[in-house]
């Protein structure tokens, strides 16, 4: 499960993490494979989404999520005028080294 934190940016800040959470996710289809999602609202519009995404690799996962995100910003009423500042894994040092590793097929490891 990988972690992907998209920013994005609202005129205002939403009172509703709950059905925005709802809201992002009935927009991942179920071959994205996302399990759960967190919204965190901030100041001045600010909201980032947490896409957990079983994904064999980081960029698939960043790709999934930010798909997702955008299907959201443009079908739902309270995010259509929403854009996309940023989109990344949320990483800890150490994982991030390991990451870069990775197979370049994209196929986990194993170890």
């Amino acid at each position: 499960m990988r972690l992907i934190h998209v920013r994005i940016r609202l005129p205002d800040t939403p009172d509703a993490p709950e059905s925005l959470k709802t809201a992002f996710l009935s927009h991942a289809a179920p071959e994205d494979k996302v399990g759960h999602i967190s919204v965190h609202p901030g100041d001045e519009g600010e909201l980032t989404v947490g896409f957990f995404v079983s994904a064999a690799t980081v960029y698939a996962a960043e790709t999934i999520a930010y798909t997702a995100a955008l299907r959201a910003l443009g079908s739902e009423p309270a995010l259509k005028h929403g854009y996309v500042t940023s989109y990344s894994a949320a990483l800890v040092p150490a994982l991030f080294d390991w990451m870069l590793q990775e197979p370049e097929d994209g196929g986990r490891r194993t170890e």
